[in-house]
């Protein structure tokens, strides 16, 4: 079986499933039965079965600014364009107005999306015909170039949450796809699998905890504790999760690396990284306690194969600092038994 940086395929149904709820929908059931030999299998089934729910609820809509030219004078005129385009010699001006339409951003993504995946071969005969016979949903969906950059300007709200599963799914698979086409080394292979693959981990650890415990569950942003209130150009800390329970507070740091412990040589003593317990450390030490209030922090890495793997628990200025790595190549109910006991052994300390 293929596996993503080294986790089955399961284990990614299985975190997709806890980061968006969207799974446990009843369209979705099918999936959780079926077997896929790698992980571009998975994604278009997903696709195949989220972009029809889409359109049968209905492409999303939203104001956009139109400009043309027109013997109609509707909205705002541009005299600058009329003159420049020299639009008064046909009867027409140039006009601005806003029109209530289909053709937005989300909306060009998945389209994009579609005209990509009916064109490649590394997807089956069947799903590129299946995708194929989608286009005509999008007739009124302007065509645009497929690349990363379009998932930068996306913007959800309560009228387009509906779109972020499918939509997210669309930038794994084709980031998938792409890497799969790359000339790129096998070292920026494995740095652009591990970014993707970090995204979907904060995602999953968050939701895991948010729906398996009793914790208070958050991400919220740490301020900066300065002596005069001046903030500026200070980096954001915005952490993946916060448990709180009992005048308790973990807060924890999720981690996907190539290797999660520092080696300087080969044959060397392997090390923490030392920017990602600066990292936690700050966190913790700018966090705003309550009176008896207990903070800890926990650097929680995915596992690598390599034979070092961190798991320790440090007491740093009467910090108390947890440092685990999760094997998700393990079976699920392993997976979720780690993750109860790596936070019970700080909430359940005496």
């Amino acid at each position: 079986m293929e596996k993503n940086n080294h986790i089955p395929i399961r284990n990614i149904y299985y975190m997709l499933s806890y980061a968006y709820q969207t799974l446990n929908f009843s369209e979705y059931k099918q999936i959780g039965t079926e077997k896929f030999e790698n992980i571009k299998e998975l994604y278009a089934k997903i696709l195949s079965i989220g972009i029809p729910v889409l359109i049968r609820g209905g492409l999303s809509k939203d104001y956009i600014s139109v400009e043309e030219t027109s013997n109609v004078i509707k909205g705002k005129m541009d005299i600058n364009s009329t003159i420049k385009n020299n639009a008064l010699v046909n009867k027409k001006v140039a006009v601005v107005y806003d029109e209530f339409s289909e053709n937005i951003l989300l909306n060009q993504i998945i389209k994009a999306t579609l005209v990509y995946l009916s064109r490649s071969y590394q997807i089956s005969k069947k799903m590129r015909r299946l995708f194929y016979g989608l286009l005509p949903y999008f007739t009124e969906v302007s065509d645009v170039e497929l690349s990363l950059n379009l998932w930068k300007n996306v913007k959800y709200d309560r009228q387009n949450i509906r779109y972020q599963f499918t939509v997210d799914v669309c930038r794994y698979l084709y980031e998938q796809l792409l890497l799969d086409e790359s000339s790129a080394s096998q070292m920026m292979k494995e740095v652009q699998d591990e970014q993707r693959l970090s995204s979907l981990y904060e995602k999953f650890i968050y939701a895991f905890f948010k729906r398996e415990t009793n914790y208070n569950v958050s991400h919220p942003q740490i301020q900066w504790s300065v002596d005069d209130d001046f903030v500026d150009a200070l980096p954001v800390m915005q952490t993946d999760l916060v448990l709180q329970k009992d005048k308790k507070t973990l807060i924890v740091d999720a981690k996907v690396y190539s290797e999660n412990m520092a080696v300087r040589f080969e044959g060397g003593v392997a090390k923490q990284k030392s920017s990602n317990l600066y990292q936690i450390f700050t966190y913790i030490n700018n966090w705003e306690k309550e009176a008896d209030e207990t903070v800890a922090g926990m650097l929680l890495y995915a596992k690598t194969t390599a034979l070092n793997q961190p798991n320790h628990l440090y007491h740093i200025k009467g910090n108390q600092i947890i440092v685990v790595s999760l094997d998700l190549q393990q079976d699920f109910s392993g997976i979720k038994e780690n993750l109860l006991a790596h936070a019970d052994q700080f909430f359940m300390e005496v």
